[in-house]
Order: structure tokens, then sequence, then C-alpha cells
């Protein structure tokens, strides 16, 4: 069949085959198909954060039928967010949290893990309040002393799993 043209059924509004293999006219076609010209625009160059859709749009002044390129743009990605159950699995597996446990058990240290623990359980949970997990990683950092090497290993399970960027290992 003839790839240069096609029909267009003004009642269906449908765009049909055109019914000949070559370029020549048809006879005694029916007033309500209109003959359309057959455009392929060039296939533009798609750049990273694009992607291409095929179009087909009829343009009843020129009598044209392009098969054209859409371009859109899309959305950036979306960063994940902070992996609680991540950090929390590492961190119970951390030389820091065993020197935490290994440290004199005071009521005010028990008191500190406790909230920290709830805190951390409830954002594993989806249920992340920010302003209760810094809290609680403030009292629990007034309770212990921080080595450097400690210090280097929280920011790097915080950074790790997305958790540096919302909170801060400072005192409040």
């Amino acid at each position: 069949m003839n790839n240069n043209f096609a029909l267009y059924d003004t009642i269906r509004e449908k765009v049909l085959s055109y019914p000949r293999g070559d370029d020549e006219p048809v006879i005694g076609i029916d007033p309500r198909y209109l003959v359309l010209r057959i455009v392929r625009e060039d296939k533009p160059e798609v750049f990273e954060g694009w992607a291409i859709r095929e179009t087909r749009t009829v343009d009843f002044e020129t009598l044209e039928w392009i098969h054209g390129w859409e371009l859109i743009e899309l959305p950036p990605p979306i960063e994940p967010g902070p992996d609680y159950v991540g950090f929390y699995t590492a961190l119970l597996g951390s030389a820091t949290y065993r020197a935490v446990l290994q440290a004199p058990a005071t009521a005010e240290l028990a008191r500190a893990l406790a909230v920290f623990v709830s805190a951390i359980q409830d954002a594993m949970n989806g249920r992340v309040n920010p302003l209760a997990m810094q809290g609680a990683i403030s009292l629990l950092l007034g309770q212990i002393a921080l080595t450097d090497e400690y210090l280097a290993e929280l920011m790097e399970l915080m950074s790790a799993h997305r958790l540096g960027n919302v909170y801060t290992l400072a005192l409040t």
C-alpha cells in the first residue's frame, strides 16, 4: 500500500489507509473522505532528562497527516528519603553502639537510649517526627563521650543511609 497518502473519514473522524498502491488519485471517492498527504518529520535527538513520544496530527488546513515527535521533559529523579531501617540495622552492628552498651549504666543513659530507640522505631514504621528524632539524638549524645573515631563512624552511617541531610550530631 501507498505510504504517501491516507484518507480521513469525516463522519467517523478516523484516519484510514489509502486504497491505492501508487500516488494516483482515487476515482469516484465518497466526499466524506479527505485525502491527506503524509508528512514524516525527522526524529529529533533526545538528551538526558528528556523523553520522546511519536505523534500523529491531522492538519485540515494543509490536508496533511503529520507523523511528528514530541519532546517531553522528564521530572527530576526523586531522591530517596532517609533509610531508617538500614541505618538502625547498621548502627546495631557498629563499634559506636557497642561502646554505648559498654558504658557505665546510669538512669540518664537508659532514658536516652529508650527515647532514641522509640524515635527510631517510629521512623522505621513511617511515623517520622524529625524534631523528636533530632531531640533523641541530642539527648543520647549528651550521655556519651564520642571519640573522633565513633563520631566519624556515625557520620558515615548517617550519610550512607541518607540521614546526614536531615539530622546533625551536634548537641542542641
